[in-house]
């Protein structure tokens, strides 16, 4: 389970886990406009007189995943991402542009990504519930065409390594629900996949065994073993909380890419900040106050004495391209010495909502 990154032959440098290239992707479909009860009568006797729909799932859509990372992808329902999945796991062919996982392009060496990319949906879609979960593994090395002796080895490691040693001979249907999603683990990893695809890994989840469960694939998937997560969910807190980058997908299109703290300053208009202060008495000094509330990018400023100490905080709206170094000049220029600054953004929850309704302001 020891991992080293896959590296370009070319440049000796690690390449991307899954580059996504203007991907686009169009279903027809045919529709009839029904306007009353007899209309309705007739649609359902004969069919005839129907239009064409086209709806465009995905719109030339693109970004990068680097290996070791987890990758949220976060949008509505019919923002697109069942038909990213479906490409991204062969199961779907683009119209255009390019998906390609380690090097290999999903249409032209689908074997190969199949290798190197598994999907673990949050169901236990495919698992015996008679078998135990040691015989649900040797099931599924055999139908991927692992020889006995290295499938024997590989699932011990990966009984180990999903945390399921104990529990390996007993029947699947007395798993529980985190113990169905860890076996669901083990079974993409039976063909050492470096990319696993998790479309809503917690959903059904009690709050403790969600908690750990994102603790076993951040901690052991990716930052002991390397891998590479594609996280497919709805939960805000959860995808700040795990995912390195972030991608917002809605109505076909990457509306915004990032870390989820960048995602959040990229819709945020206005920042509130708090300057706590000593060395001086901005509150009694009103050309001061006013000096603060006349720099560019300043949209208010209040002051407030800390009872607690000898401190005052100055607190601010502002818009993101405020002059800080202004701000900072001139708050030395009266003798004052910052000793903290709070500022507050945006939550991921607010940002997704302005990003996937239009709504920046």
């Amino acid at each position: 389970m020891n991992w080293t990154p896959v590296v370009d032959s070319d440049t000796g440098l690690a390449m991307p886990a899954v580059q996504v290239i203007d991907l686009t992707k169009q279903y027809n479909i045919r529709v009839r406009r029904i306007t009353s009860a007899i209309e309705f009568r007739s649609f359902l006797s004969v069919l005839k007189g129907k239009e064409e729909r086209t709806i465009l799932a995905l719109d030339k859509v693109n970004f990068t995943i680097g290996q070791g990372k987890v990758f949220g992808l976060l949008g509505p329902n019919g923002a697109g991402k069942t038909t990213l999945i479906k490409i991204l796991s062969t199961l779907v062919l683009p119209d255009s542009g390019k998906a390609i996982v380690l090097g290999n392009d999903v249409v032209k060496q689908s074997r190969r990504v199949l290798k190197s990319l598994q999907a673990v949906l949050a169901e236990g879609w495919g698992f015996e519930r008679r078998l135990t979960g040691r015989q649900n593994l040797e099931f599924y090395a055999t139908l991927y065409g692992i020889p006995s002796e290295v499938a024997k080895r590989r699932i011990d490691e990966l009984l180990e390594f999903c945390l399921l040693t104990d529990a390996a001979d007993e029947m699947f249907q007395k798993y529980s629900t985190g113990m169905t999603r860890k076996l669901l683990v083990g079974r993409a990893l039976l063909t050492d996949a470096s990319v696993l695809l998790f479309d809503e890994p917690t959903s059904g989840l009690d709050p403790a065994s969600a908690a750990d469960f994102r603790g076993f694939l951040k901690n052991v998937l990716v930052r002991e073993s390397g891998k590479t997560l594609i996280w497919a969910t709805h939960n805000l807190m959860e995808a700040q909380q795990v995912c390195d980058t972030i991608g917002v997908l809605n109505r076909g299109r990457i509306v915004a890419t990032g870390t989820p703290s960048e995602i959040r300053s990229a819709i945020a208009e206005k920042v509130n900040m708090t300057i706590t202060l000593s060395g001086g008495g901005l509150a009694s000094q009103t050309e001061g106050l006013e000096k603060i509330s006349h720099i560019d990018g300043v949209t208010q400023a209040n002051v407030k004495r800390d009872l607690t100490t000898t401190n005052i905080q100055l607190e601010m709206e502002a818009t993101r391209d405020v002059d800080y170094d202004k701000i900072f000049e001139t708050l030395s220029s009266l003798g004052l010495k910052i000793v903290g600054i709070e500022a507050s953004q945006p939550s991921l929850e607010e940002a997704f909502i302005r990003l996937t309704r239009g709504d920046k302001s």
